[in-house]
């Protein structure tokens, strides 16, 4: 009977559970159960507990808790046993949403402090297996996400600060124009919304990864392109309305006495925003996001007191029905305010009863576009061509209430800035280091300096565009928000889905549609560049 010597150091916890072994084998009673002991497996006797994770009930695979935000799901999921109730997954705050399911368009990007010590690792090592296994796993878990949350989520994610400049873009297109275009793109929005939603629910993945897998990485870098160039043009329009709204306040307050240009103001941010881009997880922007999004509505609910008491005293201003010359920009515009395509997919994979989350987005399709109908409308009604690129701009000055408004939306706006910034930094540095700065000071401050220099930029383009912001927001939307959702929604389900002849001619007339209105509108938008009137000023002399 030969015996193969094992160094017990070299077992799983050895140095722990030598001591142990060594005194069991010499307290054992007879040499039989000495030498039995000696060829059993390491820890048999030590260690009385169960053989495998599935005894515990785990019902999380180790997979899914490396997954990015593996262990908060988890946690979440045993509290709700726990005490005897399902589990809500879907959170009740629209950044923990976001740093729970993925960031926007369903992708995961590493950071240098992610809950995760392995992400690190699968940055240094390039490893992008890894990486979809991740993601994988995120996705298996099961969702409880109800209808109703679902709902307002969504509300939340299109209700954003491009609102005010819907009057303008009103005036640009025309009343009776504008409300039935902006009707009409919302259909067209809904569609192509559903349309990646069966897309996502047939192949699976984020939105790079529905591209990747049905046309190859071109247009996965088409689309990771597109949401870089619209969350960067998000955060100029808003630092640009930031500068606007403060400037007219500062002049308020002062009676003129000491102006401070626009260009000062946009520099002025940057104290702001150059340490909030710093930051490297998103759920620290939370208590921001719930203060600013009561800060918006209680904007627009001024907004549309003073619009019901202008139109009640003074009559319906003179409007405009269709206007041929610059109707285009309101396209551009409707683009940018329908910017919610890009948390469909997170959405979706949240919601237990994904089959009925086309008539939760429907629902909130309707709403809405309801709402930017009517601040649109209202709003041109009651200013007429008068009406500011920034809307704010027209309420009544040297009242307390109005300055307060302009307070409080600037504050959102400002609040709003990193949230808008945080995935395109994400996208890029996953581009551009290979390295995590998790325990690199060299790594980590390169990072800083690189955030430091996009929010320079971002300034820098503010200046640029400071004058002509419906025509800068037009463009944006043209060429950033139009394609993600018009086009790469229609170019997914048309290779995945699109099997009989009607749904391939419909896909490709969509595709048709939307290269047309990105190329047409971007092209007007530069045309009539320069001829806007500048904002309202209200120290000049006359």
């Amino acid at each position: 009977d030969t015996h193969v010597p094992v160094d017990p150091l070299t077992l799983a916890s050895g140095d722990i559970t030598h001591q142990l072994y060594r005194w069991q084998e010499e307290h054992s009673q007879t040499p039989s159960v000495r030498g039995s002991i000696r060829n059993a497996h390491n820890r048999r006797r030590s260690f009385s507990a169960v053989a495998s994770d599935t005894e515990w009930d785990v019902s999380y695979t180790p997979e899914q808790i490396r997954a990015p935000g593996g262990f908060r799901r988890q946690f979440l999921q045993e509290r709700a046993t726990r005490q005897g109730r399902e589990a809500n997954i879907l959170t009740s705050n629209f950044v923990d949403f976001i740093a729970l399911y993925g960031h926007f368009a369903g992708g995961e990007y590493p950071s240098d402090e992610d809950d995760d010590e392995a992400t690190s690792e699968v940055l240094e090592r390039g490893v992008q297996q890894q990486q979809q296994q991740a993601r994988a796993a995120a996705r298996d878990i099961k969702a409880t996400a109800t209808p109703r949350k679902a709902f307002f989520l969504l509300v939340k994610a299109f209700v954003g600060t491009g609102v005010l400049v819907l009057p303008r873009a009103f005036y640009n297109g025309g009343l009776t124009f504008s409300a039935i275009l902006m009707s009409g793109i919302a259909w067209y929005a809904l569609h192509c919304m559903v349309l990646l939603s069966d897309v996502y629910q047939k192949v699976g993945g984020s939105y790079g990864d529905l591209a990747l897998k049905l046309y190859g990485r071109p247009l996965k870098y088409c689309v990771m392109v597109s949401i870089v160039l619209a969350q960067l043009g998000f955060c100029c329009a808003y630092v640009i309305f930031v500068a606007t709204n403060m400037q007219d306040l500062w002049n308020s307050l002062t009676h003129c006495k000491h102006q401070i240009s626009t260009e000062t103001w946009i520099l002025m941010q940057l104290v702001v925003y150059v340490p909030l881009a710093f930051v490297r997880r998103i759920k620290r922007f939370a208590s921001l996001s719930v203060v600013g999004t009561f800060f918006i509505m209680v904007g627009l609910a001024y907004l549309f007191f003073y619009d019901f008491w202008l139109i009640a005293t003074h009559g319906p201003a003179d409007v405009v029905h269709f206007n041929p010359s610059k109707f285009p920009l309101l396209v551009g515009t409707a683009a940018f305010s329908y910017e919610g395509i890009s948390l469909v997919i997170p959405i979706v994979e949240s919601m237990e009863r994904k089959d009925k989350f086309n008539g939760v987005l429907t629902a909130s399709l309707v709403v809405c576009a309801g709402l930017f109908v009517c601040i649109g409308l209202f709003s041109y009604l009651a200013l007429g061509d008068s009406v500011e690129a920034v809307v704010l701009l027209n309420l009544p000055s040297g009242y307390a209430a109005t300055q307060a408004v302009q307070l409080l939306y600037s504050l959102a706006i400002i609040m709003s800035v990193p949230l808008q910034l945080f995935p395109a930094i994400r996208i890029i540095e996953s581009g551009i280091f290979t390295r995590s700065g998790k325990g690199n000071p060299v790594v980590k401050w390169q990072k800083n300096l690189f955030r430091s220099l996009l929010v320079v930029f971002i300034a820098m383009v503010a200046i640029f565009g400071a004058e002509e912001l419906d025509n800068f927001i037009a463009i944006v939307g043209a060429s950033a928000c139009l394609p993600l959702s018009f086009l790469y929604p229609v170019m997914l389900h048309y290779r995945a889905l699109a099997t009989t002849w009607w749904a391939r001619t419909k896909d490709l007339v969509l595709v048709g549609i939307a290269l047309f209105g990105l190329v047409y509108v971007t092209y007007i938008s530069v045309e009539t560049w320069g001829t806007s009137s500048p904002p309202l000023d209200r120290c000049a002399t006359p």
